[in-house]
Order: C-alpha cells, then sequence, then structure tokens
C-alpha cells in the first residue's frame, strides 16, 4: 500500500495501538517520529522498525508537560521538512481502586493528559499545516465519548471533549486543506487494558486495530468508529433516555469502578 504521508509523528508510541500505527506506517515507506515517555521502550521500537527497512526516529516526549510538548513537535515539524500526519495517541485511564472515581485525585491525570495533552500534541503543528496547505491530524479517542458511564467519567469525559474538539477544528480547517479525524476505537489490548478486570467484549488486538485506521486514514473522514457491534450499542446508550439508561447502567457499575489503570497507552 502506497502511503500519502512522507512523515508521521505518533504519541504514545512505545507500547500499543501507537506502536502498531507505528510499524504499520513504518512499513509503508513512511518516516515516523516515536514520542513517549520512556524513551528505551521507544528505542526497542525503532530497532524493530529498522529491523524491517523502515525508518524511525525517537522522541522522547510527555505531554503531560503541554508547553514542552508544543515547542518539541514544533522543532520536530521543521527538522523534518514539515509532518504529514500527526497522531495523538498518548492516553492514561483512571486509578479508581484506591480512590473514589469522583475524587480529583482520580481524574486529574486522565483529564490533563487525555485532552489537554492531545489538543497540545494536535495543534503544536496546524499552523504551519494550515499555511502549507495539507496535512493530517488524528486523534485516538474512544467509543466511551459517546456517553456516560458510571465510574467513568474522568476517562469518558476528556475523550467526549476530545471528540468535539476534532469536529470543530475539522470545519475550521477544511479551507485551508488540511484533514482532522477522530478514532474511537473500542476494546484493543494494550496495556492499559490488560490489567482491567471488567468486561470487554469484541477486543481486538492491536495489530489488526492498527491496520484499520491506516486503510480508513487513507480516505481522511471525520471519524473512524469500530468495531461496528460496539460503535452501535454506544452510540445508541448515548441516545437513550435516562429512564431507561441509568438501570441498565447502574448494573454495570460495579465493573466500571473497578476502571483501567494508569499506564500510557
Amino acid at each position: 500500500m502506497t502511503s500519502p504521508y512522507r512523515t508521521a509523528l505518533i504519541t504514545g508510541a512505545s507500547s500499543g495501538i501507537g506502536r502498531a500505527l507505528a510499524e504499520r506506517l513504518a512499513a509503508d515507506g513512511v518516516t515516523v517520529v516515536l514520542s513517549a515517555r520512556r524513551e528505551s521502550l521507544l528505542r526497542a521500537v525503532a530497532d524493530d522498525i529498522a529491523s524491517r527497512g523502515g525508518t524511525a526516529r525517537v522522541e522522547p516526549l510527555d505531554v503531560a508537560d503541554t508547553s514542552t510538548t508544543v515547542e518539541a513537535i514544533r522543532r520536530i515539524d521543521g527538522e523534518v521538512g514539515g509532518l504529514d500526519l500527526v497522531i495523538a495517541n498518548a492516553g492514561v485511564g483512571m486509578r479508581p481502586r484506591d480512590m473514589p472515581s469522583f475524587s480529583w485525585e482520580a481524574v486529574a491525570a486522565p483529564c490533563h493528559v487525555n485532552f489537554c495533552g492531545a489538543v497540545a500534541t494536535l495543534t503544536a503543528v496546524l499552523p504551519a499545516m494550515a499555511e502549507r496547505r495539507r496535512g493530517h491530524v488524528v486523534g485516538i479517542s474512544s467509543l466511551a465519548a459517546f456517553g456516560a458511564l458510571p465510574g467513568r467519567g474522568g476517562y469518558s469525559a476528556p475523550k467526549a471533549g476530545l471528540s468535539m474538539f476534532l469536529e470543530s477544528i475539522r470545519m475550521d480547517l477544511a479551507p485551508y486543506g488540511v484533514h482532522v479525524t477522530a478514532v474511537h476505537p473500542g476494546f484493543v489490548r494494550t496495556a492499559m487494558t490488560a490489567r482491567t478486570r471488567a468486561p470487554m467484549p469484541f477486543m481486538m488486538e492491536s495489530a489488526p486495530a492498527a491496520d484499520l485506521i491506516v486503510r480508513a486514514l487513507a480516505k481522511a473522514p471525520a471519524t473512524i468508529d469500530f468495531p461496528l457491534p460496539l460503535t452501535l450499542a454506544a452510540r445508541l446508550g448515548g441516545v437513550l433516555p435516562r429512564m431507561l439508561r441509568d438501570p441498565l447502567l447502574r448494573r454495570l457499575a460495579a465493573d466500571a469502578r473497578r476502571g483501567t489503570p494508569d499506564e500510557s497507552t
């Protein structure tokens, strides 16, 4: 498959969906810039990509430090002659096991990283992309963005905010030829989901999920939602009347309160 991109930056590229996306894009001849907090893991990914004939560059980055993130991505954009694709994938889950899911301590990290960190990543080069009149920014949101879930407000809310932000800037950037896509995956096997005890139907492996995303991105859609059964359920749950939705979700509250550990995706 011939890629429409020459260069791509992926955050959260040390494992999970981010790593799989980097490997998939590199296999198509894209020069990938790998970003995450853990440099040793990034170098292992870069070495693996190089062993397969791909090109990868390691740039350790913690998106929680938004000012540094913006500065670094703008520097990288200049050094590579302009990024064609930026994927904001880095994220964390909630930590409700030792604190209430409605406490600030439980929601602070996912709200800051999953929304502010993602937005900083995406907007860092948007003015340059608009000036070049080309480029594609992608935010990895979640099907959890489509409706309220008990015990998961700190995760669902910033993902919903990210999706809304992406939809807004998609309209802003259309006249400049810059594409914007929000990706809403269901359950994908990652370090984050590996420690989750709640039911996770229609679980996908990272590589097939990345392949699905990359293939779909070629058409620059507004959204990429998968898998279909969970997408339909999430969309339906988001529009059900509260009198029907709330009793159903309360039955799932015990599982939802287990949440997901605070691990990068």
